[in-house]
């Protein structure tokens, strides 16, 4: 799978052989548009899921939370801040630039007679400071999760960041759902005892 850097990128070698839509459309479509984007994320899932062979039914599927940081060089672009980025290695701790909160699909498939796992982008969502990061992900979360149903073995995966209550609890209302993650010194996953 090749992945596309910008929305200029993929409309010049992908959108622009399938539709007469200008680019700027396309920008105008990803800033403004009041889609439900989980419909998208539902059909990518059940898609995703066919692709498992009968034979590896009984591995675990990965759902994975992450943020990913996108450097920005100009300062005139739509929600661009300056972000806190823990693994950036360019003498500042921050960067110019969006950050999105993104989920992925891991399925297991069969490769040179080995067991691999076909990474499948699921959804994306810019962070605007008006929601945290981790709100963000669990708003996400219950929108795909109707597609995994009928799946025994659900495992979401995450860093530290998104190890607390508004995540953990979603894993406790579906059934063969566990989370694999970090925990930090200060995260809170349950109440305490009454």
């Amino acid at each position: 799978m090749e992945s596309a850097d910008s929305i200029r990128s993929l409309y010049r070698h992908f959108l622009s052989d399938i539709t007469q839509k200008s680019l700027t459309a396309f920008y105008y479509a990803c800033s403004y548009s009041k889609a439900d984007y989980s419909r998208f994320m539902n059909v990518t899932a059940s898609l995703a899921l066919k692709l498992i062979p009968d034979s590896l039914k009984s591995q675990p599927v990965f759902f994975c939370i992450d943020d990913t940081m996108i450097s920005k060089f100009g300062r005139k672009f739509e929600d661009v801040s300056k972000p806190f980025d823990h693994a950036a290695h360019n003498g500042s701790n921050y960067l110019n630039g969006h950050c999105f909160v993104s989920l992925m699909l891991c399925v297991p498939i069969w490769s040179n007679c080995r067991i691999a796992y076909l990474a499948v982008p699921l959804g994306y969502r810019m962070w605007q400071k008006k929601q945290s990061k981790l709100e963000l992900a669990a708003a996400m979360v219950p929108q795909v999760m109707p597609s995994f149903a009928s799946q025994k073995n659900v495992i979401i995966l995450c860093d530290s960041w998104y190890a607390k209550k508004n995540l953990a609890c979603i894993v406790d209302e579906y059934p063969n759902r566990d989370l694999i993650c970090n925990a930090r010194a200060d995260s809170v996953i349950y109440d305490l005892a009454p």
